[in-house]
């Protein structure tokens, strides 16, 4: 399993990872979906008492090109009394999006994938045009920072997408350094390093405590001045009572 999530207790999403056309990915789809379904999606129709399993939406999604990669997973399956159901999901190919089509449609995700489109050149020998990488890494940064100014992504996502996109590179690039030292000389000024992600979690973590504290001072200081004026509301009876004005 790649990533399952349950939304709202109804709605089931699966999504798998796969870098090479599987023939036999289709089959294991079935039966995760079959599994989730199991566990999460099963329900009792009230008035007929039927059972109902659901299967989630699922997806594959391919992160390198290939031509041979299919548009959806297709399985017939066959019951025992000889019905015939289609199981068929779409498949999702990153490297048929551009970086504007990602952009425009929020799908930050894909980016540290981006970089597998220079990976042809590299089997073929083939020169990368170190100007050209340069301009398609400054566009994904700068399409980060549009969406953390847009409140699409905090800063810290953006951070971690810039991580993994410097991870991707060096192990894209690994026998082509040159390139992976373009990558990195424009990634590197906008990566924290653990220490310092460290010092600003603590830091965090302290102000979130001083406010805590502050609030729990002044919740006292209002109880402590309620139980001020209900004493002093318990004397005022008290000598009011022993002076017979108070029945």
């Amino acid at each position: 399993m790649d990533f399952a999530v349950l939304v709202g207790g109804t709605d089931y999403y699966h999504i798998e990872r796969q870098m090479e056309n599987d023939k036999d990915m289709v089959i294991r789809m079935v039966a995760y979906d079959f599994h989730f379904a199991m566990q999460h999606c099963t329900s009792t129709e009230p008035a007929t008492g039927e059972i109902v399993m659901r299967f989630p939406d699922s997806v594959v999604i391919y992160p390198e090109k290939n031509k041979d990669l299919p548009d959806t997973l297709r399985c017939r399956i066959i019951l025992s009394d000889k019905s015939e159901h289609i199981y068929q999901i779409p498949t999702v190919k990153i490297q048929s999006y551009s970086l504007d089509d990602i952009h425009q449609k929020h799908l930050n995700f894909f980016l540290p994938y981006t970089l597998l489109r220079f990976r042809p050149l590299l089997k073929s020998k083939k020169q990368i045009n170190e100007k050209e990488l340069t301009s398609f890494v400054e566009k994904i940064i700068v399409d980060l920072e549009e969406e953390v100014r847009n409140g699409i992504l905090s800063q810290r996502e953006s951070e971690d997408l810039i991580l993994l996109l410097t991870k991707a590179s060096a192990r894209i690039f690994a026998k082509h350094p040159h390139c992976h030292e373009e990558v990195f000389h424009l990634t590197e000024p906008l990566i924290k390093l653990p220490s310092v992600r460290i010092n600003e979690l603590e830091q965090e973590s302290k102000q979130k405590d001083a406010i805590i504290a502050q609030k729990d001072n002044e919740l006292a200081q209002k109880d402590n001045e309620l139980t001020l004026k209900d004493l002093e509301i318990n004397h005022l009876q008290k000598l009011l009572a022993s002076n017979g004005i108070l029945c």
